[in-house]
């Protein structure tokens, strides 16, 4: 198993690139908010699917499981945060010009909290409250009945509470 895909393979990385990445730079965007770092971590992020590309059980989770795409571009981040040589906490954080502290910490801690959820209850909440989808819809992304869309984001909504309070205490 060669860790870079064959020319046909890459032909067909190019093509789910090409529709992908603007979602990618995007959700490195959602983990990070700030630009420039979420620009490093979707070029790692993208380097990963191309080296797994070749491999077709990783090819078919990247193009069928968004979970995944997402969990990568978060541990891209994960790893980028553990590496002190390579970015100081000053870059990590948000633009404290554009914030006061107060919400800086807040919207940390809520970023946090969004992603120590389970996956259906975190895909709900960014696909409701960060790419403006109504619940049944975002529901319907994730091949739920309107009820259950309700249930779950009821569901996340609650476990988010509960991780808050928690950072709180």
């Amino acid at each position: 198993m060669s860790s870079h895909p064959g020319p046909d393979k890459e032909e067909d990385f190019d093509a789910w690139f090409g529709e992908a990445a603007r979602k990618i730079l995007r959700d490195a965007y959602f983990v990070t908010r700030n630009p420039k770092l979420a620009e490093d971590i979707a070029q790692e992020a993208t380097l990963k699917f191309f080296k797994a590309w070749g491999n077709e059980e990783m090819r078919g989770k990247i193009l069928t499981q968004p979970g995944y795409v997402r969990t990568t571009i978060y541990h891209c981040y994960l790893d980028h945060v553990r590496v002190p040589s390579r970015t100081s906490q000053r870059e990590v954080e948000l633009d404290v010009a554009r914030h006061d502290k107060s919400s800086t910490e807040i919207d940390r801690d809520l970023r946090l909290a969004v992603l120590a959820l389970g996956d259906m209850e975190r895909d709900m909440i960014v696909l409701h409250y960060y790419h403006d989808l109504t619940i049944r819809e975002a529901g319907s992304q994730l091949g739920l009945s309107p009820s259950q869309a309700y249930r779950l984001h009821d569901s996340a909504l609650a476990q988010l509470a509960g991780l808050l309070d928690e950072g709180k205490a």
